[in-house]
């Protein structure tokens, strides 16, 4: 029998004070790309009018499909990263997970996928493995699987962020990108996806949707569950930055300290993972200086501010404390903060003090809005202020 876990510990990789409200349930098809809302009758559908509007939609839906030969898939490592490949071509890249490409390229092959489709843009990535066109079946009794309510699955706008649901669970985060988010939920419907397969743990390395036929049975003449708004916040909230008013705050990580490194490529770097913090170029010291501060403050997780993608690092949810020696501070009092612009670009200033530059009017208004929310006090800088580490703190 196929292991369940239960979401929170599974989506904890795929990771509020706003309060969703409950959807009623739907009186028409939700609202896709391929089927806008002024299009749409106003008032109920009836069933079979609901079956020809949702089959409409399916045969609408134009996919980003890659066909490969399951025979040539394999895991190899390619310039230091592990990779999945279909012969010379790129399926699936894994950095330094090893496990977790041999886990994925033996399911290729056990479940014999010829097909590869993407929507982009999601949290976790929106990959959908086909077999000859149709949704696979988890072969391996050792796959991890999460059941999925196929019969609820939609987009919906939770917090401010678009969100692929079964009304019970967040799936995928799509952030701000609604027509992505509707497009993935129409790929559920078409391939009858009713299942999540998990590689990876605790933090999963890559999902992907399967179809169970047994589960789908019993689905039909089970009652569709009820829907948990509190439970999709929750998952949410682990893959974005979600502020009151339903205002989307940025994407969301989780964070290591431990998996934290210095290394040289060129210049020096600040990484965690793949991810890149902060660029140092010749500076060592100051990129030893960045990473023991956010080890000092026991960093869990950071979110990419805006359009600019301005770091704010969170420890439990809760604002980072202190003021690290190495690095270069600016305080400041929140409820004096304002927006202004500086030739062609916005700024936070404090009263008539330059703080730092956000980019847009919108980014400068966001992180305002996020340093008062958080009662942040301190821009600490490491390294150059343009490519260096920015850490907002609460001060001592």
């Amino acid at each position: 029998m196929k292991r369940l876990v239960t979401t929170a510990m599974v989506l904890m990789g795929i990771s509020g004070s706003a309060v969703a409200q409950a959807p009623r349930p739907p009186q028409v098809l939700p609202t896709t790309v391929l089927d806008p809302a002024s299009a749409r009758p106003v008032g109920p559908l009836s069933p079979s009018e609901a079956v020809k509007q949702r089959d409409a939609i399916m045969k609408a839906l134009k996919e980003d499909l890659r066909s490969f030969d399951p025979g040539t898939v394999s895991a190899r490592q390619v310039d230091g990263r592990w990779q999945v490949r279909a012969g010379s071509e790129l399926l699936k890249d894994f950095g330094p997970d090893r496990g977790a490409a041999f886990e994925t390229a033996r399911a290729i092959q056990d479940m014999g996928i010829t097909q590869v489709g993407i929507v982009p843009g999601a949290r976790p990535e929106f990959v959908y493995w086909l077999t000859n066109g149709k949704a696979p079946r988890g072969t391996n009794s050792q796959v991890v699987v999460i059941p999925v309510s196929a019969r609820s699955v939609r987009a919906e706008q939770v917090g401010g962020t678009w969100v692929v649901t079964d009304g019970t669970k967040g799936l995928y985060d799509f952030g701000t990108d609604a027509e992505a988010a509707r497009r993935a939920a129409v790929v559920f419907w078409k391939y009858g996806f009713n299942q999540l397969g998990v590689v990876g743990g605790p933090h999963p390395a890559m999902v992907y949707p399967l179809a169970d036929p047994r589960q789908a049975a019993l689905d039909k003449v089970a009652p569709v569950p009820n829907p948990s708004p509190i439970g999709v916040l929750q998952d949410v909230t682990r893959t974005s930055l979600l502020l009151p008013g339903n205002v989307y705050g940025g994407p969301k990580s989780s964070l290591d300290v431990t998996k934290l490194e210095v290394v040289r490529r060129g210049e020096w770097l600040l990484v965690h993972g793949d991810d890149v913090l902060a660029r140092f170029g010749s500076v060592e010291f100051a990129a030893r200086g960045a990473m023991k501060a956010l080890q000092d403050a026991r960093a869990t997780e950071w979110a990419r501010l805006g359009d600019s993608g301005f770091p704010l690092f969170l420890a439990n949810g809760q604002p980072i404390r202190g003021e690290p020696l190495a690095a270069t501070k600016t305080s400041f009092h929140g409820d004096r903060l304002k927006v202004q612009k500086v030739r062609d670009t916005w700024w936070v200033f404090e009263e008539n003090r330059p703080v730092l530059e956000a980019g847009t009017k919108g980014d400068a208004e966001l992180i305002v809005q996020v340093i008062r929310l958080y009662d942040l006090r301190v821009l600490c800088v490491f390294g150059q202020k343009e490519t260096g580490l920015k850490l907002l703190t609460s001060g001592r």
